[in-house]
């Protein structure tokens, strides 16, 4: 008979308890451990050990410091996450999200660990990556007209870039550069605008192109504008926010000062300061009015004149000539109260504002001579009206009834200033003193006009005798009234050649 044994089932190799027990014990020690080393069991390398700005982030100055305390990056299951970069490096998480900076600028900067590798070891320098794949222009700063220099080499990052850590631009990078090529030019540039020359290039040489249109699209410069040099409004090499008011450049002058309001467009145009414009109509106080602020600068008291030191009204501008009488009396009252008394006090009527009455000299106008000196002004200024008043005698002088019409109206001919008679006569021949009794009055032979006369009012005579006589010696009818034809001297037998 045969024996038989008793089978044994035997037991799985992965799934018995002795081996779910070890794993287990294997996997807890194991947790316990990746714990207690801050999973540095599963860290690919060190961490880096550069700080490129010298500067502690969160109170840490490199991600070595930090090597053994993997979630400071990782999220379990997921890697790493820029949120978490983002809780020491704030200010690339404000650039990401205002859209501002460079990260801002950069697409796709949520991995983080694109750009910026790690685990290479402690002296591994996160920018390395970065700045090899980095596309420049997503900076505001274009490398399309700076890949070569003067001599025609490649620049080199660190032809701007003072350091490779940190990467921050030397400004005087650009000028060292540029005044190898330029000094003259440079040295003005430099003194004009200043040395931040990113506040107006952006290496695409956009500057040099920049036209009179193109400045029209921020503000025209049209009329004496366009003549303005750059750095007369942008001082300090600064264009961001300059004002485009005129009182940022023209102070408000003290003669309007506080009357019209900021909005200078309103009067002047920029073809020039003057003439101002005042109700749509070119407006110069001189040609305007008539009267010029040449001498009425100052006042008295030295202080600046302005529109309110005559125009009183807060309503309009309107004017009278008390007010000048008003301020005039305040350096000389007696003056004025004589000369307001003698002229009126329509002091504009004499006045203009340019002082040409001032020591005023009569003979440069017209000179007051003889009977003329001793004439009140108001004789020929009637009503104190003083320009345009005429200077023909016949403008005072009426002509006389006995030469009207004959001798024209030049009295100055025949008449001085001293006095109307005796008159300078321009051709008389024949003796005044006729008869030896002194000089006769013209209305003596002179008895309807100047031009005619009469000899016999003086000489007796029977007129058919006369007639009859006179013809003897060949003299006709019509002859016979022509006394002085042939006694030019008066002289009875001179027509015969005698002297009687």
């Amino acid at each position: 008979m045969m024996r038989q044994h008793t089978l044994v089932e035997r037991q799985h190799p992965i799934f018995s308890p002795i081996a779910i027990i070890s794993t287990l014990i294997l996997a807890g020690t194991l947790a316990v451990v990746v714990y207690l080393t801050g999973g540095q069991a599963f860290s690919p390398g060190d961490l880096s050990d550069i700080n490129n700005s010298g500067q502690p982030v969160n109170n840490f100055h490199t991600h070595a410091e930090f090597g053994g305390d993997c979630a400071q990056c990782h999220t379990p299951f997921k890697g790493i996450e820029a949120a978490r970069c983002e809780t020491c490096h704030i200010s690339v998480g404000q650039e990401r999200q205002t859209g501002e900076g460079l990260h801002g600028r950069l697409q796709d900067t949520s991995e983080c660990a694109t750009c910026h590798l790690d685990h290479r070891g402690s002296d591994y320098n996160l920018l390395t990556t970065a700045v090899t794949n980095f596309d420049h222009s997503v900076t505001p700063f274009s490398l399309a007209q700076h890949d070569r220099d003067y001599d025609g080499h490649s620049l080199a990052c660190t032809a701007c870039h003072v350091s490779e850590t940190d990467y921050s631009v030397s400004l005087n990078a650009c000028a060292n550069c540029h005044e190898n090529a330029a000094p003259d030019f440079m040295a003005l540039h430099l003194q004009t605008y200043g040395n931040d020359c990113l506040l107006c290039h952006d290496g695409l040489d956009s500057m040099a192109q920049f036209t009179m249109d193109d400045h029209a699209q921020v503000f025209a410069l049209t009329g004496t504008h366009a003549q303005t040099a750059c750095e007369s409004c942008h001082s300090n090499g600064q264009f961001e926010g300059t004002s485009q008011e005129c009182a940022a450049c023209h102070e408000e002058p003290d003669t309007h000062r506080g009357l019209f309001g900021p909005n200078c467009t309103e009067c002047h145009i920029p073809d020039g300061w003057r003439p101002a414009t005042m109700d749509g109509q070119p407006f110069e106080h001189a040609a305007s009015t008539g009267f010029s602020l040449i001498t009425h600068v100052t006042n008295y008291d030295n202080q600046p004149f302005t529109c309110r030191t005559c125009h009183t009204s807060q309503e309009s501008f309107t004017f009278t000539s008390a007010q000048c009488s008003a301020c005039h009396a305040q350096a000389d009252p007696q003056f004025i109260a004589d000369h307001t008394a003698q002229f009126g006090t329509e002091c504009l009527a004499c006045h203009d504002g340019t002082g040409a009455m001032t020591n005023f000299d009569h003979n440069q106008v017209w000179p007051l001579e003889g009977q003329h000196a001793a004439q009140e002004c108001t004789t020929c200024h009637i009503n104190q009206v003083f320009v345009g008043t005429p200077r023909e005698c016949v403008a005072c002088h009426e002509e006389p009834v006995i030469h009207a019409g004959l001798f024209g109206l030049d009295c100055a001919n025949c008449h001085t200033a001293v006095a109307w008679q005796p008159a300078r006569l321009r051709q008389h021949t024949f003796p005044l003193d006729h008869g030896e009794q002194g000089e006769l009055a013209c209305e003596t032979c002179h008895t309807t006009t100047y031009t005619q006369y009469t000899c016999y009012n003086c000489h007796e005579h029977d007129p058919a005798q006369t007639e009859s006589k006179h013809l003897e010696e060949g003299i006709s009818p019509q002859e016979l009234p022509d006394c002085a034809a042939c006694h030019p001297t008066g002289r009875e037998h001179e027509a015969e050649g005698g002297d009687d």
